[in-house]
């Protein structure tokens, strides 16, 4: 029964998204949409994915309740349910027994349908080191009543502004966080870079990162988990290093994981092994062009003019003047 409630409340929140072209648009409105999408990935990223799942960093439990309760706004389900998923994931890439792989389960299973109605996935195992280790009672208070911060969220929007905040605070970017999110499943399995030549599918995605607060670079994280940030490089953008170097700088994040020196050195070598796999085939292909001898050129009455010689005429072509 209340994953039939889930599967209705999810479709409707999605359809209601149409909301927005009723309602009145203003810049401010679009703000709104970006704090609320933003704030919360944030939550996702920096709290359920980067310190649940991976223990990239360490912070007070405020802190972590704080950011567990904005994850658990997006209306993503709980923490725990959430974290120890992407523990499988990592464990089972790309094969039997990832939630969320396009190669072994299809693009919309992927996507969403392991998410609203898979009873396979619907309960995390007691042996998951996030089911195992994380056992304070507002955090499991959180993972069970999930639908509470959500709640809040969509209520508060609609007391300060009523449908349009509601629309715009809590309904429109909650839609762009799920497909944000879930497109790190599926789209950065599917479309993008391999920096690193992983077992699995996994690909950097730089829009999927804009999106979802630094997670498309998902081929620089399944290389290396337990990094505190997924943008490896300046120029990779992630705003969940960003807060997290925040935090670490008025002391609320605290065993910030790197990401270590032989990781780049390997990023390096692969990169000179593509260089110089790309001039050998540049020269390959330019190899193969002069080896193909040029068309020959062939006038009315059948002679043949090669480059530097005098024309001559078709030895069949002589037989049959001949014989006129």
């Amino acid at each position: 029964m209340l994953t039939i409630i889930a599967i209705v409340v999810f479709w409707t929140v999605q359809v209601s998204a149409l909301l927005a072209f009723a309602v009145p648009f203003t810049w401010a409105m679009l703000g709104l949409w970006a704090v609320s999408h933003f704030l919360r990935a944030l939550g996702l990223t920096l709290c359920f994915h980067r310190y649940f799942a991976h223990r990239a960093f360490q912070m007070g439990r405020a802190s972590r309740f704080v950011w567990a309760f904005i994850g658990t706004a997006a209306m993503q389900k709980g923490p725990l349910w959430w974290a120890g998923h992407h523990v499988n994931h990592h464990k089972y890439a790309d094969r039997d027994g990832d939630p969320h792989s396009p190669a072994v389960s299809g693009i919309y299973y992927a996507h969403i349908g392991w998410f609203l109605n898979d009873a396979r996935h619907d309960r995390i195992e007691a042996t998951n080191p996030v089911i195992r280790d994380f056992t304070g009672p507002e955090i499991v208070w959180l993972d069970r009543y999930f639908f509470v911060p959500p709640l809040a969220l969509a209520i508060t929007m609609y007391l300060i502004g009523g449908l349009q905040w509601l629309v715009w605070g809590f309904i429109v970017p909650t839609v762009t966080l799920a497909h944000a999110t879930f497109a790190i499943n599926t789209v950065n399995h599917m479309f993008g870079s391999r920096r690193f030549a992983t077992l699995d599918d996994s690909r950097n995605n730089a829009f999927t990162a804009l999106m979802a607060a630094g997670e498309g670079w998902h081929n620089n994280h399944h290389r290396y988990q337990r990094a505190a940030r997924n943008g490896f490089y300046w120029w990779e953008v992630d705003l969940t290093w960003y807060t997290i170097r925040a935090m670490q700088a008025v002391g609320l994040a605290w065993d910030v994981q790197p990401v270590p020196a032989r990781i780049y050195a390997e990023a390096r070598m692969q990169n000179r092994d593509e260089s110089r796999r790309a001039i050998m085939g540049r020269a390959s292909s330019r190899s193969e062009a002069a080896s193909v001898a040029e068309p020959e050129l062939v006038d009315t009455l059948g002679r043949v003019f090669e480059p530097g010689a005098e024309p001559r005429v078709r030895e069949a072509a002589g037989h049959r003047s001949a014989s006129a």
